[in-house]
């Protein structure tokens, strides 16, 4: 799904906070040359980052043309390699990783399979770290930013009822307890990183077309919407302002 839009997931999808990258090094006592494995790559958005903080990264990724714009997007950094694959069929190798990370990525792979898989392509004491970027709901906001929500909501419920939630937010998740639950991994913590940016209407849109339950309707449903939604931010300057906040989770692997 996300394949049919790699260009679009590339170009509109949300980064994260550098904070958060600097986090995963810190906690897993990271140094230069470090072997990571990184599940879920696409298009190497966290990939470079992780890259750059001298991570030595094998990077999976089972779409083809999102591994294309992984490779394209971090071809200047050697220790980069782009693996097309997914991360249960992808076989372990005998030297072990320092992180696993998967940045947007981990609520893909089979759940049976994860986290027993993570913990063992680790070595002893090891990290673990997920991340989710999650767009929040701002119920206090007022003015402009409630009437343009309002606006945006009465549209979804006009020409997609099933997502007429409006825009897009995602269901609160603390992951802690899985994890704990998996016995692979102990030290389980998780940490929040707020962030926010403003879209033009056109990146907005695009962000809209790479979501996979927007993705899920039918095309001239989905061109209703959009036209509608690109409507009502034109009355609106626009733009739109969106909160994020980066949920961020370590565990390290048993000694």
């Amino acid at each position: 799904m996300f394949g049919e839009v790699a260009d679009l997931y590339d170009r509109y999808r949300p980064t994260y906070p550098e904070a958060v990258f600097d986090r995963i090094v810190e906690f897993g006592h990271l140094r230069s040359g470090d072997r990571a494995l990184e599940v879920g790559a696409g298009t190497g958005r966290a990939t470079r980052p992780l890259a750059l903080r001298g991570l030595a990264v094998t990077a999976l990724e089972p779409s083809s043309a999102m591994a294309r714009l992984a490779r394209q997007n971090t071809g200047d950094i050697a220790a980069v390699r782009v693996e097309e694959s997914s991360f249960e069929d992808w076989p372990l190798p005998p030297q072990p990783f320092r992180p696993v990370a998967s940045v947007q990525a981990w609520h893909w792979v089979r759940p049976e399979v994860a986290y027993g898989k993570a913990g063992d392509a680790l070595e002893p004491g090891a990290t673990l770290a997920l991340v989710w970027n999650t767009a929040t709901g701002e119920e206090n906001r007022s003015g402009v930013g409630a009437e343009l929500e309002a606006e945006i909501e009465a549209v979804y419920r006009r020409e997609a009822p099933t997502l007429a939630q409006g825009v897009p937010r995602e269901r609160e998740l603390d992951r802690r307890h899985e994890i704990e639950a998996s016995g692979a991994f102990v030290e389980v913590v998780r940490e929040d990183y707020p962030w926010s940016t403003t879209y033009a209407s056109e990146e907005y849109l695009g962000l809209l077309r790479t979501q996979s339950d927007h993705r899920l309707l039918n095309p001239p449903v989905l061109e209703r919407l959009l036209n509608g939604i690109g409507l009502v931010l034109a009355g609106h300057r626009g733009t739109i302002d969106q909160s994020y906040v980066a949920k961020l989770y370590l565990a390290r692997c048993p000694q």
